[in-house]
């Protein structure tokens, strides 16, 4: 399997990730309201269910021009350590998780940039999922 199809696996399992522990945040965000510190964690969890929309996007885009795929991950990285740290703060333990998952796809994205560089425009490479 080229890289490109192996990213967008991962994507796609990075995108459930998110969902779940996007859901667990607001679950359990919902009965700290009483502590105040629950807001933070609803909207932390609300804001990673967007980032899941967007990424979803962003797969759809990368299956029709995998050229994309490295020079946006080699572009992310502090959106992405700013990313972890605001689930860190105020998302919980559990939104540090799937960043962590999401620096381990970056940093494959990184290893594999010859085969992912050479992707042509037309898919050619990548072929059809």
């Amino acid at each position: 399997m080229n890289a490109a199809k192996t990213v967008i696996r991962r994507l796609y399992f990075s995108v459930v990730i998110w969902i779940i522990i996007a859901s667990l945040q607001i679950l359990i965000g919902l009965p700290l309201l009483l502590v105040g510190y629950g807001v933070s964690m609803i909207l932390c969890g609300g804001w990673n269910i967007y980032a899941s929309v967007t990424r979803m996007r962003a797969i759809d885009a990368y299956k029709a021009h995998p050229e994309l795929i490295y020079p946006t991950f080699e572009a992310d990285l502090n959106h992405m350590l700013i990313f972890l740290g605001i689930n860190l703060i105020f998302g919980g333990v559990i939104g540090v998780i799937a960043s962590v998952y999401d620096l381990v796809l970056r940093d494959y994205v990184m290893k594999h940039r010859d085969e992912l560089m050479t992707v042509n425009a037309d898919g050619g490479v990548y072929g059809e999922l």
